[in-house]
């Protein structure tokens, strides 16, 4: 009985002990697989963190950028901005922009009647009065004064200076001294600035004689017109050789008879 019963006792054991060890087998084999699984949960969740990180700075990079392109942007003045502003709208407008052209002061032109005259008319505001005149040419000789070269009084006018035709200053003329008295000035279109300096018998009322040196000269470049001369200037009753110096130095200077000039008493 005893020998039975100790047999059962060790069958016990050795069952109890598989049993053990069978639960150690499991055991290790849970064990080990939890280390695995929380080994590969690790591993993912580092890889999430690395991607994470990665996107992180990416995203920082990015930034970094931006905010680098917005420093590096190029600051416009308002000048710069207004400028670009004009510009487009001068490419974009649907029609062309026309910009005002400036005033600019008239310009006075030589006398349209004679382009070559080298003297400027005179300006509106220096114009007395207009008057409507026959002109003729004449000369010192004997076919208009009846006097020779010879003659102690040749070229010598009635106010007392010498006959001269000058384009490019003054020139002495013969007029009715009851319209233009001695020293007036006048503007004749085509033949340039003349002073009263001299009369004549037939020179009567509107008509005045333009000098010329030669009656060649007479009739190829005047003859006989009916114009308007401008008076800028009455005279006094006298001319001077003085006055013809002056006035002569002084239209050559400005090319017309300048107002300090005809504010001066002749």
């Amino acid at each position: 009985m005893k020998k039975h019963f100790s047999k059962f006792n060790e069958n016990h054991k050795f069952i109890i002990m598989c049993c053990f060890i069978f639960a150690g087998i499991l055991m290790s084999s849970n064990e080990a697989k939890a280390y695995i699984f929380e080994e590969e949960s690790t591993d993912m969740h580092v890889q999430e963190m690395n991607n994470s990180d990665k996107h992180d700075v990416i995203r920082d990079l990015k930034a970094e950028r931006t905010v680098g392109a917005k420093q590096l942007e190029p600051v416009y003045t308002d000048e710069a901005q207004l400028t670009t502003l004009v510009y487009m709208a001068f490419m974009w407008s649907p029609q062309p922009m026309v910009l005002p052209k400036p005033e600019l002061p008239a310009k006075r032109v030589i006398d349209p009647a004679d382009p070559a005259m080298p003297v400027l008319a005179p300006r509106s505001e220096q114009i007395l009065e207009t008057q409507k005149v026959t002109a003729t040419g004449y000369t010192a000789g004997v076919e208009s004064t009846g006097k020779t070269p010879k003659h102690p009084q040749y070229g010598i006018t009635y106010s007392g200076v010498k006959v001269r035709r000058d384009k490019e200053t003054v020139s002495t003329i013969a007029a009715d001294p009851k319209l233009f008295p001695m020293g007036s000035i006048l503007y004749i279109p085509g033949y340039g600035y003349g002073i009263v300096a001299d009369t004549g018998s037939a020179i009567k009322g509107n008509k005045i004689d333009l000098y010329f040196p030669t009656t060649k000269q007479v009739y190829k470049e005047w003859g006989k017109k009916d114009i308007e001369v401008q008076v800028i200037k009455q005279g006094a009753g006298k001319c001077t050789e003085q006055m013809l110096a002056e006035l002569s130095k002084a239209i050559d200077v400005y090319k017309t008879v300048p107002d300090s000039w005809l504010d001066k008493a002749i």
